[in-house]
């Protein structure tokens, strides 16, 4: 395991280097005084691990943490220091150990035991996290095994996290987010139970340093592939084939993180509503257009019913397939219940032009 040592007291420094000698497994390579001047080349040698003072005089140990964490990403920081008031600071940074000076040896071999699993598991190839998000919300690793939640919250944080997670989301407008109706204190506690509890669910399932604390706020920092990412995908093509649309419907079994009802999610929620319906629209039209009565236009129209199920639109290209395809009794049975749920549900009855494409198939 490959350690670096950062703090600007020689004596310091010169004791942690004696005590970390003694294992054989530990491979010191290199011992800094001058954070900032040194961050270059302790970058370079890409570290397992680092041993961080955290009151130092050129910069704070804390916000030199930030700085690695971005550089390097995955690195266990051991912060080091006088002060125990530090201790929940180093919880944001979800730092590996936090060591009180003056060390003792059997506190130092309980912190180089949890250094040794963490490196072990970050050696493991690392299988990415597998979401689903359309009606209702699941996270599957990559043998299937699905991440539970200790409570909504903590839920609600990872999809917040993950729906994020091209950027950092800084800490107080997770608070707004998430604990809307919280006093500051009680926002922050709160905060702090939940992305514990986040991080030690992925650790269950082999996910080390996954929700990372940078620039006072968080990301997630695993990776993920979802139903989400490959529909976006998809309805970014300037056109989609048969098979695209096939699974355009398969993906979309429910609104966006429907069951969930999260206020944050709504906009995103609505736009791909709204492209898909688009697509799916312009496909049945064209499959019309051409008289092709396939089972994926039936699929088609099937979705879109169950999206826009009052729209005329909706209604008028229905009724076209059907009267297309010579299936009268569907064609009724079709047309009649379309009345009467636009009757019940909005006191409305089908446009006249709706109504007469009705009749020229009847």
């Amino acid at each position: 395991m490959r350690v670096i040592l950062v703090d600007d007291e020689p004596i310091a420094l010169e004791v942690l280097e004696r005590r970390l000698e003694k294992y054989s497994y530990i491979d010191l390579i290199g011992s800094y005084r001058n954070p900032m001047n040194s961050l270059g080349e302790i970058v370079g040698k890409k570290p397992d691990a680092i041993f961080l003072d955290i009151e130092m005089g050129e910069i704070n140990g804390l916000e030199f943490a930030e700085i690695l964490m971005e550089k390097l990403g995955s690195v266990d920081i051991v912060f080091v220091t006088a002060y125990s008031q530090y201790a929940v600071d180093a919880f944001e940074f979800n730092a590996i150990d936090y060591l009180l000076k003056p060390i003792q040896e059997n506190r130092l071999e309980k912190t180089l035991e949890r250094l040794v699993e963490s490196t072990k598991k970050r050696t493991r190839t690392e299988k990415a996290l597998r979401i689903t998000s359309f009606a209702s919300f699941q996270a599957l690793d990559g043998s299937g095994e699905q991440l539970t939640w200790r409570t909504q919250k903590s839920k609600e944080l990872f999809a917040y996290l993950w729906h994020n997670q091209d950027r950092i989301v800084p800490k107080a407008v997770i608070m707004e987010t998430i604990f809307p109706q919280k006093d500051l204190d009680k926002a922050t506690t709160l905060l702090h139970t939940t992305v514990y509890q986040l991080r030690k669910g992925l650790e269950k399932l082999g996910y080390q340093k996954s929700v990372i604390y940078l620039n006072d706020g968080y990301r997630l920092d695993i990776a993920i592939d979802s139903d989400l990412k490959e529909l976006n995908r998809i309805l970014g093509l300037d056109q989609q084939n048969e098979c695209q649309i096939e699974t355009i419907i398969d993906i979309y079994k429910g609104d966006f993180l429907e069951e969930e009802a999260y206020d944050w999610a709504v906009d995103t929620q609505l736009t791909v509503r709204e492209k898909v319906l688009a697509i799916l629209y312009n496909f049945s039209n064209s499959q019309l257009k051409e008289n092709i009565g396939s089972k994926t236009l039936k699929s088609c129209l099937d979705k879109i019913g169950l999206m826009d199920p009052f729209n005329e639109d909706m209604a008028e290209i229905t009724i076209k397939y059907y009267g297309q395809q010579h299936k009268r009794y569907n064609l009724e049975n079709f047309f009649k219940e379309y009345k009467q749920r636009l009757w019940e549900e909005m006191s409305l009855k089908p446009m006249d032009s709706t109504t007469e494409l009705y009749n020229k198939y009847i």
